[in-house]
């Protein structure tokens, strides 16, 4: 079983939870419901990210249906990103750029550490970055829109910046400092993101809120769930994660509640998060929405564990979940 891989780096990627998961699907007999998505079904993934299950879910066959994906996050920079890559003519421009860029970054490569702010403007990666930050300020005049420069600059800083890391400042502008790559190879991935485009041909890329994106859902399809994941509880401590920004545990159990009333409609709902102690806990929020609902819930813990930076615990593996509820 091969995973089919994205053209982005991603925090939190779900390439490893995706092939546990298709081994999970294959192996069949989850609330006695088939998990594939098949002729007249469709695919609803409304936390995109780099897409990893998405490909991943293609590559091995669990999306068989010809019918629309519906694809969405509320990045519009990535989501700008997925849509020059879905179009081949776009995709064509977007290969020439990284490519040339590719061969750029070779010859200068990273800024030296503790260089001056002068220097380190002058600096290929900073020059790049400046101008990503230029698009999101004028992103009101709908300039980012299927813009193959704004998407280059996207995967060129992803590839090139620190841990591959997506962060913005309040200020709204991307300000992850640059990496230590030298010589990368994978800026332009040319292979891949052919790949890529052939998967996403049909696909509907939205840049949505999930609340929103769920509203096209309807019995027979399948959704996949990838929050911002729940803090982790280690000891007496709560430790939250660059997984959990921006999202509570309000949402979380909304989250929930609103996954165990698709599913009550018919709608097959998979989900994924932290499997960790402490309350509420992902078990707890998802028991309570199956009994409100009255749908079937299956829990399955998965071995992907990740290195966590924790303060005071050092580095800490945490186990995951994927939640299956059906009606």
């Amino acid at each position: 079983m091969g995973g089919g891989l994205s053209f982005l780096k991603w925090a939190g990627g779900k390439r490893l939870v995706a092939e546990k998961l298709i081994q999970i699907i294959n192996q069949g007999d989850i609330n006695n419901e088939e998990w594939f998505v098949d002729i007249g079904e469709r695919y609803h993934e409304p936390f995109l990210g780099s897409g990893s299950m998405f490909f991943s879910l293609k590559k091995n066959n669990i999306i068989r249906t010809k019918k629309e994906s519906y694809l969405s996050d509320i990045n519009f920079i990535l989501i700008n990103c997925m849509n020059v890559v879905k179009d081949k003519g776009s995709l064509n421009e977007l290969i020439k750029l990284l490519s040339e860029w590719q061969k750029e970054y070779a010859d200068c490569g990273p800024v030296k550490k503790n260089s001056s702010k002068e220097i380190r403007e002058k600096a290929m990666y900073y020059r790049k970055r400046a101008e990503l930050n230029k698009y999101l300020k004028n992103k009101e005049n709908e300039d980012y829109k299927n813009s193959v420069r704004f998407a280059s600059l996207m995967i060129f800083l992803n590839k090139t910046c620190f841990n591959g890391l997506w962060r913005m400042n309040s200020k709204g502008e991307f300000n992850v400092p640059e990496g230590d790559y030298v010589k990368p190879k994978n800026i332009c991935q040319k292979n891949i993101l052919r790949s890529c485009n052939y998967s996403l041909k049909n696909s509907k890329i939205r840049c949505l809120d999930w609340k929103e994106a769920i509203k096209d859902c309807k019995k027979g399809d399948l959704v996949y769930f990838d929050p911002p994941y729940m803090p982790l509880k280690i000891g007496d401590d709560i430790f939250t994660s660059y997984f959990t920004e921006g999202f509570s545990f309000d949402e979380q159990r909304e989250l929930a509640e609103k996954s165990a009333k698709l599913a009550s409609k018919g709608v097959r709902v998979i989900a994924s998060n932290h499997d960790t102690d402490g309350y509420p806990n992902v078990r707890q929020i998802y028991s309570d929405a199956a009994k409100k609902y009255n749908c079937k819930l299956t829990f399955k813990q998965i071995e992907v564990s990740r290195n966590i930076s924790c303060k005071g615990h050092g580095r800490v593996k945490v186990n995951e979940i994927l939640i299956f509820l059906s009606k």
